[in-house]
């Protein structure tokens, strides 16, 4: 072994040094440009021997100038935010349609918030279909969870046209009843007259086609509506199950940013109609899903929106499935 002696290191230096002389200088290179957008955004996960597409309409960004809890306070609520690691002045908000393959249907469960909001960074369910190689004219059937718009506004496109031209509608019952009541609309706060409205633009025209829906109900083999009501009048989830596998697609039991009410089931977001009935729903269901070890996605869960609900003294957690590079 030849030992290094300060003599080798200088002259290993002076040989560096004169071999950079005689390189012509490199010039600079410039850095490559930045992407600046994220990769498509779907997630697929089996269920039995169901195939499900988990497709991001989107995320809106929310300036927390007030708070986004209708009984809680601004700085309660970023108390959460704080200790989960997450800004205190702004939010955003997920959105979340899921495609179920069946193997002779090929369903699809919530619209997203349609091509009008594609300015607030939502709407974007057409092209990461696209991404995710589903064509829309290939859809059976759509079901809706409940009439909110960022729920049944993607069911047209830009043009007014069918987004799903070959599709059953398939809408919850009560649901139904009352968002196309106008004895309804005109006792209705104002808060909710743009979705009374929107009602009649999106179904208005084939409210004689649309397929009305009733709780505990098997909609197509192996989807059954459940109640869950109190966000809306009907508003609804889905048990998907395929042997002896299952997940419950639980739409806007948890809603806005929806793990605020994980840490705070009895807060309630500006959607959530009737309140009371909302917290019950919220909780009952949560108990059951902790005590079954079900599998949940959310609609407004942080994209996957796929996992586990714990309980975590009087309120949740909620514990993410791991991202699965297999099918």
């Amino acid at each position: 072994m030849t030992e290094l002696s300060r003599r080798n290191v200088f002259v290993g230096a002076a040989t560096a040094a004169a071999a950079t002389a005689l390189t012509p200088f490199a010039p600079a290179r410039a850095a490559a440009p930045q992407a600046g957008k994220q990769a498509p955004s779907f997630y697929r996960y089996k269920v039995g021997s169901y195939e499900l597409t988990v497709i991001l309409d989107g995320v809106r960004p929310v300036k927390l100038d007030n708070s986004p809890i209708r009984n809680a306070k601004l700085e309660e609520v970023q108390a959460v935010l704080r200790a989960s690691h997450l800004p205190t002045d702004k939010l955003g908000f997920y959105f979340h349609p899921t495609v179920i393959n069946t193997g002779s249907k090929l369903v699809l469960i919530d619209t997203g918030n349609g091509p009008g909001s594609r300015q607030t960074g939502t709407g974007q369910l057409p092209d990461n279909l696209a991404a995710a190689g589903i064509d829309p004219k290939t859809i059976d059937v759509v079901i809706i969870s409940h009439f909110h718009g960022d729920h049944i506004s993607g069911l047209r496109t830009a043009d007014g046209a069918l987004a799903f031209p070959n599709a059953e509608i398939m809408v919850p019952a009560k649901e139904w009843a009352y968002w196309s009541d106008e004895g309804a609309a005109s006792r209705a706060p104002q808060g909710q007259q743009a979705t009374f409205q929107n009602t009649k633009r999106i179904f208005g025209p084939i409210a004689d086609k649309v397929t009305k829906y009733e709780w505990g109900k098997e909609l197509v083999p192996g989807i059954t509506a459940q109640d869950t009501n109190g966000h809306t009048p009907g508003h609804t989830s889905h048990l998907v199950s395929s042997g002896s596998a299952s997940v419950l697609i639980q739409a806007d039991v948890t809603a806005g940013f929806a793990p605020l009410q994980f840490h705070n089931p009895d807060w309630l977001v500006g959607g959530d109609q009737d309140g009371a009935q909302a917290v019950a729903t919220r909780r009952k269901l949560y108990d059951q899903l902790a005590t079954d070890r079900l599998l949940v996605s959310g609609y407004h869960i942080p994209f996957p929106s796929l996992g586990y609900i714990e309980k975590a003294g009087t309120a949740y957690r909620f514990v993410p499935a791991p991202w699965n590079p297999a099918i």
